[in-house]
């Protein structure tokens, strides 16, 4: 609830809004600066299946070699 938050709690969630959203800028400008913005996406994507995975009690790695 946001009426239990102090003042300060409040500015500081604030500003990790405000934070984050230059850090995943810095970080994109990074990925495509090192041209691996394909493989970033590419991983985003497989996330959806390996939660599938994890909820279906798949307990082996599959990237364990």
């Amino acid at each position: 609830n946001l009426d239990e938050l102090t003042d300060a709690q409040l500015q500081y969630c604030s500003n990790d809004v405000i934070f984050l959203h230059k850090i995943k800028d810095e970080l994109y400008k990074m990925l495509v600066r090192e041209n691996r913005l394909v493989l970033y996406e590419s991983c985003i994507k497989f996330l959806k299946t390996r939660i599938k995975l994890d909820q279906s009690g798949f307990t082996e790695d599959i990237f364990q070699h």
